[in-house]
């Protein structure tokens, strides 16, 4: 397929957009299912909270190092590793019932992220001219919600009874996956000159607007975050039904995913025409003002805003990020950008789950017209972030080359 015919991607490309698909759905089959699963066990809360954040840690915060390995050998070959480091860790949960040795299962688990994730965005920015990667990188993110969409509800389905089936389906999804990018994805020759993890280090250190756009997107992170910490306990003060989070949360994923079309749409006629940070910068701004029917009134409409504004706040941010790094990046150290990108999550979710609980708890009381003074708060940290967006330099205007 001509990737120069307007509209139309290598077959290479496509392949991405369809990885993304299952990597998504073998993910989302069983890391929700995880709590159910050893709870039903008589684990406790801390040891499965613990084991979400040894995958959380080893996947987010190796990414650095995964990027530095995909900018030294041919992406395809970095993915497959990856998928088949993953498909350990899949493995070892299906064949560990319990005990320490699970902490193995999620560590082989995010360190097979922390490969793929990288070298796969870099693989897509590669491959797709920079007036197409609008567009690419939002039918990336639209296979991406599908497949957040789907994995639940087939873990779901088999957590209680099939629990090993669940492991053994997803960890054979990321295989075959890994394999079929060897065979899909292009040999991308690396420079002659290799680059290396301090080089590319010295690189990024030297590209402030990078930096910015790193501790600026932390932000975006720590709000969204807020879907898991503040919506739920602000449903608890209204007393809510207990099915009203599973609801609030599928109307989210339906949302991000009927939003995604309308957003292709658009990105394919006019993504182009607009730089990637003022994109951005409306995405947030559009999460930022979700918030506000929160600041005066804690009702069931107040708790809507910011699900319908998170989602669609996220589906204009999160492709125009991936874009923004490939535009930015010194090209030699395209992955490991994208890996040191990924400090933003590691940090701003860390950061969001955290914090965001901490306000939950110690100002949720009004105060004065303030009905709730965690939502002021989130509104403000949006609103700041979308405006730092938005001043960012455009494309590759401040790009730093090799210092050595």
């Amino acid at each position: 397929m001509d990737a120069s015919v307007p509209g139309r991607f290598p077959i290479s490309v496509y392949f991405l957009f369809v990885e993304s698909l299952f990597m998504n759905i073998g993910f989302f089959m069983l890391i929700p299912m995880l709590s159910i699963h050893y709870l039903s066990l008589g684990m406790t809360a801390l040891f499965i909270g613990n084991l979400y954040a040894v995958r959380i840690l080893s996947q987010q915060g190796l990414q650095l190092f995964g990027g530095a390995l995909a900018d030294r050998m041919p992406y395809r070959y970095v993915i497959l590793i990856g998928c088949l480091i993953r498909s350990i860790g899949f493995a070892l949960f299906a064949l560990i019932p319990t005990g320490a040795w699970l902490f193995a299962a999620a560590f082989f688990f995010g360190i097979g992220g922390a490969l793929f994730g990288p070298a796969g965005n870099a693989a897509l920015a590669s491959l797709v001219p920079p007036e197409n990667q609008p567009r690419a990188f939002t039918i990336r993110q639209a296979a991406s919600n599908i497949g957040t969409t789907v994995g639940p509800v087939l873990g779901a389905f088999l957590v209680y009874d099939h629990f090993t089936a669940i492991c053994w389906i997803a960890g054979a999804i990321f295989a075959v996956i890994g394999m079929l990018s060897v065979v899909l994805l292009p040999h991308q020759a690396k420079p002659e000159k290799q680059t290396s993890l301090l080089r590319g280090v010295k690189v990024i250190a030297k590209n402030r607007a990078f930096l910015r756009f790193v501790l600026l997107f932390m932000g975006y992170y720590l709000i969204y975050q807020q879907m898991y910490i503040a919506i739920p306990d602000l449903l608890a003060i209204l007393h809510a039904p207990k099915s009203a989070l599973g609801e609030l949360f599928s109307l989210e994923a339906i949302l991000e995913i009927v939003v995604s079309y309308p957003a292709i749409a658009w990105m394919t006629k006019y993504g182009n025409r607009f730089p990637a940070p003022r994109l951005m910068s409306i995405g947030m701004y559009i999460m930022a003002a979700s918030w506000i029917p929160l600041i005066f009134g804690v009702n069931l409409i107040g708790i809507l805003a910011p699900v319908l504004g998170l989602s669609l706040g996220s589906v204009v941010t999160v492709p125009n990020r991936q874009t923004y790094i490939a535009q930015i990046a010194d090209q030699p150290h395209l992955a490991t950008f994208f890996g040191v990108a990924s400090l933003s999550m590691a940090v701003g979710a860390s950061v969001g789950a955290s914090g965001g609980g901490l306000l939950m708890h110690v100002g949720q009381h009004p105060f004065g017209l303030i009905a709730s003074p965690p939502a002021l708060v989130f509104f403000a940290i949006t609103a700041i972030c979308a405006f730092f967006l938005g001043r960012l330099p455009e494309l590759t205007a401040t790009m730093v080359t090799d210092p050595s």
